[in-house]
């Protein structure tokens, strides 16, 4: 079946771009009706709120959308370039064991430094002439933090464990192989302009979560990520630094719920000696930063000079 040309071969971008939004579409339709058949086979009900299990209810909801929505339409796109389901992604590339070693440690010391960014971005309010604005922008915060809440409400590790896959594994996945191993990448292969497109990317990928009290910081974050994809040639590096900021947040949410500390009633300011560990941290990331550049850089020379 060589002979069988890759579906994108002589297509233009603007066609390839229309293919992802109908891939996305399609895909997003197919499994969130699984998703809702699954999960009134499981509950008998299509109300999570009629549920004997509210949240088990819209984790499973949740996984499914997040297949259809980002998984699936990116292997598929993927595949309609080369007829290879983890090549255009870069998914069939492993990091260098240095740059995983770096990520593992920004996986920790980043943490402050969004906490301070959230706080700084929830202060933030527009004029008065944007109202309506700022009120449907609330209004959606509101949302996502009840369901963050039912999500996060019952205390038990078997809770945690189940969040860790449907809102750390499974969004980690979902969302790198979408943004960062194909809208990135498609926009970097469009443009030639590698920075670019890592930002485009970011600002995507930060504004698609509608949640507007914390744009900031993920936009930020979006960016960190493209840089890993970019400087380690492998969409599994940005994977790993998702999976972990994500799980990483879970844990910290688990522990302060333990000890009765509610973080949406607490200020990261509010903690002792907050701003001296964020401008550590802050000085430990671009460090690491840097030295993950290099490192890259002179991987990528040895590999020229073979």
């Amino acid at each position: 079946m060589d002979f069988i040309r890759p579906f994108f071969e002589g297509k233009n971008r603007w066609v390839q771009i229309l293919f992802l939004l109908l891939f996305v579409v399609a895909g997003t339709i197919v499994f969130s009706g699984l998703g809702m058949l699954v999960a009134y086979a499981v509950y008998h009900t299509n109300n999570m709120y009629e549920a004997t299990d509210p949240a088990g209810y819209i984790r499973m909801v949740q996984l499914f959308n997040s297949l259809g929505m980002f998984l699936a339409p990116a292997l598929m796109f993927a595949y309609a370039h080369d007829r290879k389901w983890l090549h255009y992604n870069w998914a069939d590339c492993k990091p260098h064991y240095l740059l995983v070693n770096v990520t593992l440690l920004l996986s920790i010391v980043i943490l402050p430094v969004v906490a301070l960014l959230s706080q700084w971005n929830q202060a933030i309010e527009l004029p008065k002439s944007l109202g309506p604005l700022q009120q449907w922008m609330t209004d959606m915060d509101a949302k996502a933090e009840e369901l963050t809440t039912l999500l996060t409400f019952n205390h038990t590790y078997g809770t945690l464990l189940a969040n860790i896959f449907v809102l750390a594994l499974v969004p980690a996945l979902g969302e790198e192989f979408m943004f960062q191993g194909t809208i990135q990448a498609f926009l970097n292969k469009w443009t030639g302009k590698p920075h670019l497109a890592i930002w485009i990317t970011a600002l995507i990928f930060s504004f698609i979560h509608f949640q507007f009290s914390g744009f900031i910081p993920r936009l930020l974050l979006g960016a960190y990520l493209g840089y890993l994809f970019y400087w380690s040639r492998s969409i599994w590096l940005p994977v790993l630094a998702h999976f972990l900021h994500n799980a990483l947040s879970l844990l910290v949410d688990f522990s302060f719920q333990g000890r009765g500390i509610s973080l949406d009633d607490m200020k990261f300011t509010d903690i002792h000696g907050a701003i001296p560990l964020v401008v550590s941290c802050s000085i430990v990331t671009f460090v690491s930063l840097i030295f993950m550049w290099r490192t890259q850089k002179e991987l990528n020379h040895n590999e020229e000079s073979l």
